[in-house]
């Protein structure tokens, strides 16, 4: 595994090298989290809800 590395201009951090693994892993995170807001919304403005097997017979599956 890389070790993270800041590149600096002068004492100011631009940049983060890191591994791919890691990237991925807070990619991850970061699309669960905007997942997870949006479903809170949803959750939060709907008035009126389906339970699954009301979905499914509305859907015919």
């Amino acid at each position: 595994m890389i070790k993270t590395q800041i590149v600096r201009e002068g004492r100011k951090p631009v940049a983060v090298i890191l591994d791919y693994e890691e990237y991925l892993r807070l990619k991850g995170i970061a699309e669960d989290k905007e997942d997870y807001v949006t479903a809170l919304y949803v959750k939060n403005t709907n008035k009126t809800w389906k339970d699954h097997d009301q979905l499914k017979n509305e859907l015919d599956l």
